[in-house]
């Protein structure tokens, strides 16, 4: 059997850093197996070549100059998952790749545009209303969702705590463009506690003539190791001997706090702010010092982090060893996105709502539970398929019948409240998720409803099922309300 492909979207290079690549690169790693993976970036070097080759089964290489918009839309044939990593896809790019059939991943660090995309990674902010999304679009936030090498997710180690940090680690990242290593190396020299110091410098990294320079100046004093381009393996090693990091609120910061390190960190790029921020003042093993274009390391903050660590060596945040599982659960959940199609329900309809209608454990979740007659059901629906305000999609899986979504405009206060079943044989699947999203995404491109779509969903309280799908498509419970004395859970968005 063909697998689904996926084609990931991400540059790197000494300008912008290798952050984005190497996420994505992780995320491929998390999907390989289960999918086919194509790498698509710009003018990539011999190292990211090398490394896309380890995990990709294919590599599109795209030009530097702006026509790799045009060029990379040519690729898609409709049929496929699309990640994209970068600040430049504008929400129109994002409509054009939907527009193409593709399902639509995007991985966010700023917040600053709207998005159509069907998922949005951001795994450094919790707080979901920052976020300007379609009402389809599935959040993906938080710690359960960081973008990880499998070596950083295998296992949770057992860190000893010393009550002075006498061992650093340094690591600025994949290119570190300001050379903060080497000013961050002079502040630790200064301070006579700290006896090893470790530097990991990455493949776009420029000043290493300058860093070795100061390395051999200052190995007198210290113990001073110096490695560039470090495998994951290889990069833990070196973490797990440290008492300490110096780290960016970047990848290596989340990195480093799956192997429980404690760390001094801020930002030096803006997309980094908002992690710094995020994080100010909530762990005790990571301290956050501010912009670090501006800052420097001094025996104070190392003293602060170490008070901090010997008064709680509770290490949280944890980096989950569920993420993998977390990740292709969903991207599976898209997969499966494929075989389902929605359309109007017609009068040819009339018969499967009928039964859907009846069906013991729908009329159990329903307000009213009686059942219905079929002349009242052709009554009702005859009329409801030709409503202005009734909005009546059926949903089927390779071509079978699975289950409806309705949705009725509230003319009081412009709420849409949904309505939906699944088909007995279809339960139990997870499906209820699939066909409410999928439902929304067909009521806005259907009735042009973007950006003014107000959802509502009552649902019985005793109704597990339906409670479970509306918190994972991230409706806010608005609290229970008794109709017609029964309790039901309002649900908004």
């Amino acid at each position: 059997m063909n697998k689904r492909t996926i084609i990931f979207r991400a540059d790197g290079g000494p300008s912008i850093g290798m952050g984005h690549f190497i996420r994505t690169l992780s995320l491929v790693e998390m999907l390989k197996e289960n999918f086919y993976c194509v790498f698509a970036t710009r003018k990539p070097t011999e190292y990211q070549i090398e490394e896309i080759k380890k995990t990709c089964d294919k590599l599109i290489d795209l030009p530097e100059d702006s026509s790799h918009f045009r060029i990379f839309l040519n690729h898609l044939k409709g049929d496929e998952i699309v990640v994209l990593d970068n600040y430049y896809y504008s929400a129109e790019y994002q409509r054009q790749i939907k527009d193409k059939g593709c399902k639509l991943v995007c991985i966010d660090d700023l917040h600053d545009k709207h998005y159509f995309a069907d998922i949005l990674i951001n795994y450094t902010i919790t707080d979901k209303t920052l976020f300007s999304i379609e009402p389809y679009t599935r959040l993906l936030t938080g710690f359960s969702y960081a973008l990880l090498r499998k070596e950083f997710l295998q296992s949770i180690p057992d860190r000893k705590i010393h009550k002075k940090f006498n061992r650093a680690f340094i690591c600025i990242g994949g290119s570190d463009f300001n050379n903060l290593t080497c000013k961050f190396l002079d502040d630790l020299n200064k301070i006579d506690q700290i006896k090893e110091i470790t530097i990991v410098t990455g493949n776009a990294y420029n000043y290493t003539p300058l860093l070795t320079e100061k390395v051999n100046k200052y190995s007198c004093k210290k113990t001073i190791k110096l490695y560039h381009n470090l495998t994951a393996g290889e990069l833990i090693t070196e973490m797990d001997k440290a008492d300490f990091g110096i780290v960016p609120c970047s990848t290596v910061l989340f990195e480093t706090i799956s192997r429980k390190l404690p760390v001094i960190t801020g930002f030096y790029v803006d997309n980094q702010k908002e992690n710094a921020l995020n994080l100010q003042d909530k762990y005790k093993q990571i301290l956050v010092t501010g912009d670090l274009n501006n800052k420097h390391i001094l025996f104070k903050d190392i003293k602060q982090l170490e008070e901090n660590m010997v008064r709680d060596s509770c290490f949280v945040p944890l980096i989950s060893e569920n993420i993998s599982e977390n990740f292709l659960k969903e991207f599976k959940i898209l997969e499966n996105e494929f075989s389902i199609s929605g359309s109007k329900a017609g009068e040819d309809d009339i018969d499967i709502y009928f039964k859907w209608a009846n069906d013991r454990e729908v009329r159990n979740n329903s307000i009213n539970s009686n059942l219905i007659e079929y002349n009242q059901h052709i009554n009702w629906f005859s009329k409801k398929i030709y409503e202005k305000n009734s909005f009546l999609y059926i949903f089927k899986k390779n071509g079978i019948p699975l289950g409806q979504v309705r949705f009725e405009k509230d003319i009081n206060d412009n709420f849409f409240i949904i309505n939906y079943s699944i088909d007995t044989n279809y339960r139990g699947r997870g499906l209820g998720k699939i066909i409410v999203r999928l439902g929304i995404e067909k009521l806005l491109k259907d009735y042009d409803l973007s950006g003014e779509l107000k959802l509502r969903a009552v649902v019985k309280e005793k109704n597990i099922a339906s409670v479970k799908v509306f918190k994972a498509l991230d409706f806010i419970s608005k609290g229970i309300k008794p109709i017609d004395k029964i309790n039901c859970f309002i649900f908004e968005k």
